[in-house]
C-alpha cells in the first residue's frame, strides 16, 4: 500500500538572498503546491519579455505553449506599480536580462490566501527565481499588483529553469507529487558503537564480502576501526579479527592487489601502505613506494579504473596537481603527474580532494580537481588517460570544507555540493566541464543549512526516488533537507528540530557523517562521527503496518572488469531520478518508490554502449543489481 508522505511541514522564514532588492520569506504551503497552480491555470507560457513602449511597459512574446491554446500574440505587461524604486530597479534588471520566463494565465486564487478558494483573472510571472502578480485590464494591458509575492514562494521557491521542468512533470505525470514534508524520522533509540582516541578523519561505508552487507568502517589517526553490518541493529568491532591495522589520514578502498577482492590503501601522515584482503577476511599489510607521489602532501586518495586488467588504479590529491598511480603484480608503483598547462595554482588557494565521476557521460571516469577559489577539470580520454587540465568554476568556498557528488536537478548530470566554513555552495553540472553556481536557487536549502559545514552527503531518505542531502557540522548539529524535485529543497523539520532530544552530544558538532542502509530494511540510516570521538548510528523508523521502505541499490561488483566509478541513472517511465556516482564495494546508486512498481537502470561502461535494466520492486527491503 502507497504511504501518504505528503505531511504538513513545520518551516522557519527567512530572507532570501536570491531576491536581494525586495527580500522575501517563504515557507511550503501544503495545500496549494505546483500541482494546483498548474491545474489552475488555463494557459501555461514559456515566453520571452522585451521592452515595450516605456520603461514601464514591456511585451511577453509567446514561445511555447505548456498548457492550453491562446492566439500567437503578445501580452503587453505595465510595471509602473512596483513600488519604491529598489524594487522597480530589480524587476528592470531581470526583466532586462532577456532570459525566457513562464507566464501562468487564469482563473487564479488571491495569493493573500493561497488555498482558499478565491479566483479571479491574473497572471502569474516567474523569471529569475522571483515572482511577480499581474491583473488583467479592461484595455488589454496586464497591470503589475504584486512583486516577489511571499505566498507564491511558498508554492515554488527555486529557478525558472527547474519550475519549467516541474510544470512537464506535472502535465505529463499521472499522479504527480511535489513533497511537503520530509517524509523519514529517525529512531528514538540511536546506538553507540565506540568512543576511539584521536581525529576521526571519516566514516563510510565498505562492502567487504561483495554480498551487500555493509561494513562501517572509521578513518582515524590512533588506528582504523571496522563495525560489521547490523541486520538485527547491532554491530560487532571487527578491527582486530580482520587484522587491520591502518592508521589512516587519507584512504582509499579498491581491488588494488588484483584478486578480486575489497583491499585498502591508507596514509598515516607519513607511510603509504597496501592493505590487501586474503581470501579468509583478514588484511596483509606492505608498505608502498609511491614513486615520489606524496612528496607535495597527501589530501586524500581515491581508486579508479586505470585501465590495467583487474586492478584497481589509484590518485592522489595533494598541494599540487593530482598524481596518478598504477601497481603492477607486484605492487610496483608507477606515478604520474597530471599537467595543467595554463593554470596558475596559486590563484586556487587551498585544493581538497579530488573528485573522480564521469562528468560528461562518454563512460570514463574524469578528475575535477577543486578548490577554495576555483578547480581544474581533467577529461578522461580513456581509461587512466587524461587531457591537460582547465580552469573548473567549481569551488569549495573556505576551509575546511566538503564536497560529495549529486544530482538534485535529476537531469541525469552529476553536480558538485559543498559545504565550507562560511556556507554552501550548489554547482550544477552543464556538460562539457561547465559548472553554474545555484545554491540561491535551492528554496529552504539556500537559508536554512549553516556555516561550518564539515561533511555532506546526498541519500533518498524519504524513498521517493529523489536525492535529498545531509550535512555534517563542526559545531552544530546534522541538518537534513528533503529534495522536493527539480533541485528545490524543503527543510526536514521535524528530524532537524528533534535531533538535540535523539542525539544530545552531536549538538557539540561531528567530523564526519555517512548515509546507508546499515540494516537492509530498504531505508537510509545515518552513522556518525562525533567530535567527542564518540561513534554513532541512529536507524529510520520504518514500522509503519501500511507501509514498507523500497529501494533498488545498484553496485559494481569488485570483481568485475570494471574498477569505476560508473555513472548509474534511475527511471520511474519518462522521469529521470537522477545520476549516482557508483564505485566498486564503496558507493551504490540508491533509487526508492513509495509504492510498487518498475525502476529502469542505465549506465555505460568504458568502451561501451549504453545498457539498461528493469527492476521491479515489489515488497519492503532492498534490491541489489550488479551492473556490468
Amino acid at each position: 500500500m502507497s504511504r501518504n508522505r505528503c505531511m504538513t511541514t513545520l518551516v522557519v522564514t527567512v530572507a532570501t538572498a536570491l531576491l536581494a532588492a525586495t527580500a522575501a520569506r517563504a515557507m511550503i504551503n501544503p495545500s496549494f503546491t505546483p500541482v494546483q497552480l498548474v491545474n489552475q491555470a488555463g494557459l501555461i507560457l514559456w515566453v520571452d519579455i522585451k521592452p515595450g513602449e516605456s520603461q514601464d511597459q514591456y511585451t511577453a512574446t509567446i514561445r511555447e505553449t505548456l498548457k492550453g491554446e491562446e492566439e500567437q500574440k503578445p501580452f503587453r505587461l505595465d510595471i509602473s506599480e512596483a513600488g519604491d524604486d529598489d524594487a522597480a530597479a530589480f524587476l528592470r534588471e531581470l526583466l532586462a536580462a532577456g532570459k525566457p520566463a513562464l507566464f501562468f494565465v487564469g482563473e487564479l486564487e488571491d495569493t493573500k490566501d493561497l488555498g482558499g478558494g478565491n479566483t479571479r483573472r491574473r497572471a502569474f510571472l516567474h523569471l529569475g527565481g522571483a515572482w511577480a502578480v499581474f491583473d488583467f485590464g479592461e484595455d488589454g494591458l496586464w497591470s503589475l499588483s504584486n512583486l516577489n509575492d511571499r505566498m507564491l514562494l511558498t508554492v515554488w521557491h527555486g529557478g525558472t529553469d527547474m519550475l519549467r521542468r516541474a510544470v512537464e512533470y506535472i502535465l505529463t505525470d499521472e499522479d504527480p507529487v511535489l513533497p511537503v514534508a520530509e517524509g523519514f524520522s529517525f529512531s528514538k533509540e540511536p546506538l553507540k558503537l565506540a568512543s576511539v582516541e584521536g581525529t576521526i578523519n571519516a566514516v563510510r561505508t565498505v562492502d567487504l564480502a561483495g554480498d551487500g552487507k555493509l561494513a562501517l568502517f572509521v578513518a582515524c589517526e590512533s588506528g582504523d576501526r571496522l563495525f560489521d553490518g547490523a541486520e538485527a541493529r547491532t554491530f560487532t568491532d571487527l578491527t582486530a579479527a580482520r587484522g587491520l591495522q591502518s592508521k589512516s589520514r587519507a584512504y582509499a578502498w579498491g581491488d588494488f592487489a588484483g584478486q578480486g577482492r575489497l583491499d585498502l590503501i591508507s596514509f598515516d601522515g607519513k607511510v603509504v601502505s597496501l592493505h590487501a584482503q586474503q581470501a579468509d577476511g583478514k588484511f596483509q599489510v606492505k608498505p608502498l613506494d609511491l614513486g615520489g607521489a606524496v612528496t607535495t602532501g597527501c589530501v586524500a586518495l581515491a581508486a579508479l579504473d586505470v585501465g590495467a586488467t583487474g586492478r584497481s588504479g589509484l590518485l592522489v590529491s595533494g598541494d599540487a596537481w593530482p598524481v596518478l598511480v598504477v601497481l603492477d603484480a607486484e605492487g610496483k608503483a608507477t606515478a604520474t603527474a597530471l599537467a595543467a598547462p595554463g593554470v596558475e595554482p596559486a590563484k586556487l588557494g587551498k585544493p581538497g580532494p579530488c573528485l573522480v565521476a564521469d562528468f560528461d557521460g562518454d563512460g570514463l571516469p574524469d578528475v575535477l580537481m577543486p578548490a577554495e577559489k576555483g578547480s581544474v577539470w581533467f577529461r578522461a580520454t580513456a581509461a587512466g588517460k587524461f587531457a591537460p587540465g582547465v580552469d573548473c568554476a567549481v569551488q569549495l568556498g573556505k576551509s575546511p570544507s566538503a564536497a560529495c557528488l549529486t544530482d538534485f536537478d535529476a537531469d541525469g548530470r552529476l553536480d558538485v555540493f559543498c559545504a565550507n566554513r562560511s556556507g554552501s555552495y550548489l554547482w550544477e553540472n552543464a556538460g562539457d566541464g561547465m559548472f553554474v553556481e545555484t545554491f540561491e536557487e535551492t528554496g529552504e536549502l539556500s537559508y536554512g543549512a549553516s556555516r561550518r559545514g564539515i561533511d555532506c552527503m546526498a541519500g533518498d531518505l524519504n524513498n521517493d526516488g529523489r536525492q535529498d542531502v545531509m550535512i555534517a557540522y563542526s559545531a552544530n548539529k546534522p541538518m537534513f533537507f528533503f529534495n522536493r524535485g527539480f533541485r528545490s529543497f524543503g527543510n526536514a523539520a521535524g528530524v532537524n528540530m528533534g535531533f538535540e532530544e535523539l542525539l544530545p552530544a552531536a549538538i557539540e558538532g561531528q567530523t564526519s557523517a555517512c548515509l546507508a542502509d546499515l540494516d537492509g530494511d530498504g531505508a537510509q540510516d545515518l552513522a556518525l562521527a562525533l567530535s567527542s570521538g564518540e561513534i554513532w548510528v541512529a536507524f529510520q523508523e520504518n514500522s509503519d503496518a501500511d507501509w514498507a521502505a523500497m529501494m533498488v541499490a545498484a553496485v559494481l561488483p569488485v570483481s568485475g572488469p570494471c574498477k569505476g566509478p560508473v555513472a548509474v541513472t534511475g527511471w520511474i517511465g519518462k522521469r529521470c531520478l537522477g545520476a549516482w556516482n557508483v564505485l566498486p564495494g564503496v558507493s551504490q546508486a540508491c533509487f526508492g518508490r513509495t509504492e510498487a512498481g518498475p525502476v529502469t537502470l542505465k549506465w555505460r561502461l568504458p568502451g561501451g554502449q549504453e545498457q539498461s535494466r528493469e527492476v521491479i520492486l515489489e515488497q519492503g527491503g532492498t534490491v541489489r543489481v550488479e551492473i556490468k
